[in-house]
């Protein structure tokens, strides 16, 4: 019976010991189709990573192994472009009149239209007033345009309009309110900064919005040519009076936008250095966290600068002054202005200046019907500088002062006698204030 039992319980024993085999096969095989896996899906890593790094290095391709679950965040650029001084002297308006009475100004911009159209924010100084003929045209020193040169700059693509300047009140309030009504009958979704017609208005701060990323505009003047705000309405022009004003805006502005611009009419006429006023503001913007300063105002073209805040990094840049962009001055440097060229970026929420730069521009002065225009300076021919009116005007009484900072006498006049005006002078002429940031192409 023991005997029998034995046998019975090594018999059990043996059966439980050849599942324990197939057991331990099955497990190895799980474990290593594991490792396999692993091992691929590890390799298959390392190689893209690999990939990456090596053309990264070269420069030929980039690759980014993005997770599949990161949500790249959204990427916006906006770009800008704001040329100068619309100065409407008698001889700039006259070349618009038609044969009905009318005016038409299309011709003014005709050569910077794929600029305009390239760009989202295209911002315009108007220096005078658009008052229009009821209120009696007329040139310096008490200028009053056609309101026809509102439409060209909407019809050209300008959407932003600066109005606050030292001729703002040449014509009185009244003029303010004529210009105001023309913009908000003719053209309600274009939008003029820098003047007012009630005080509600004059704390609204304009913002420009594209796919989520917002840009603040501001526009002030240093004062009015001595002419004084009218206590009726002390709202109608913004100016630099109050440095606490103009700071609580740009705090303000920075609570709607991701990026301020203002747009000073500040500086000393035909000097071609900002000025210790200039460099008063400049601090202030800096101090904002201002991000882009577009200057009008002397007439003449002043450098473009990049500033650092010391405390955070924060960068700034300052076109000191576009000159003018189109005038029946008389004096040759007053013929070269600027646009300004810059693409804001924004990524996440983080905004920055991705790229800027200054595009010069000549005044071509012709006294026909619809002849004075202005050209990119990089398209101004030979041809076309030796037919510019501003050779044979009558009177020159350029001092030369540039001549004395470059060192040359490219830039001397005499009282009267032939002027020096080329393409090649032009060229000249923004190297030597502009420096690095013109690029002779």
């Amino acid at each position: 019976m023991d005997t029998q039992r034995k046998k019975y319980k090594i018999k059990k024993k043996k059966k439980q010991i050849n599942y324990l085999p197939a057991l331990i096969a099955l497990v190895l095989i799980l474990c290593v189709s594991i490792g396999v896996v692993v091992l691929a899906v590890s390799h298959s890593k390392k190689n893209k990573s690999d990939i990456a790094s090596s053309d990264n290095a070269s420069g030929n391709i980039e690759m980014t192994t993005v997770p599949e679950t990161t949500t790249s965040e959204p990427e916006v650029e906006i770009n800008v472009c704001m040329i100068g001084d619309m100065l409407i002297h008698e001889g700039v308006y006259k070349t618009g009149l038609e044969s009905d009475g009318s005016y038409n100004f299309d011709h003014l911009f005709a050569n910077i239209l794929p600029d305009l159209a390239a760009s989202d924010m295209n911002i315009v100084n108007q220096e005078t007033i658009l008052g229009g003929t009821e209120m009696g045209l007329g040139g310096y020193p008490a200028f009053n345009s056609p309101q026809e040169i509102g439409d060209a700059e909407v019809k050209a693509g300008f959407n932003i309009i600066l109005h606050a300047t030292n001729h703002t009140l040449d014509r009185g309030l009244s003029g303010v309110n004529n210009t105001i009504e023309f913009w908000k009958t003719k053209h309600p979704d274009t939008t003029y900064l820098g003047i007012h017609d009630s005080e509600e208005d004059a704390k609204n701060i304009y913002v420009y919005e594209k796919q989520g990323f917002k840009v603040a505009v501001l526009n002030y003047t240093y004062g009015t040519n001595g002419i004084a705000i009218p206590s009726s309405a002390p709202y109608c022009v913004d100016t630099f009076d109050d440095e606490a004003k103009v700071r609580d805006d740009i705090r303000r502005a920075h609570k709607l936008a991701d990026m301020v611009i203002v747009c000073p009419h500040w500086g000393t006429e035909y000097v071609y250095e900002s000025t210790s006023y200039q460099d008063q503001w400049t601090n202030v913007f800096l101090e904002e966290g201002v991000d882009v300063v577009l200057g009008t105002h002397p007439h003449v073209i002043e450098p473009v600068k990049e500033f650092t805040r010391e405390s955070d990094g924060h960068k700034m840049v300052v076109y000191y002054s576009l000159g003018n962009f189109v005038s029946n001055q008389d004096e040759i440097p007053r013929m070269i202005g600027g646009m300004a060229k810059l693409t804001l970026y924004k990524k996440g929420d983080n905004a920055s200046i991705k790229s800027y730069e200054f595009e010069p521009v000549v005044t071509h002065k012709r006294y026909g019907y619809k002849e004075i225009t202005t050209y990119k300076l990089s398209d101004y021919t030979p041809e076309l500088a030796s037919q510019n009116k501003i050779l044979s005007d009558p009177t020159c009484c350029y001092t030369g002062y540039f001549g004395c900072i470059c060192g040359a006498t490219l830039f001397d006049y005499p009282t009267h006698g032939p002027r020096n005006f080329s393409v090649d002078y032009c060229k000249q002429f923004c190297k030597a204030v502009l420096g690095d940031i013109y690029k002779d192409e």
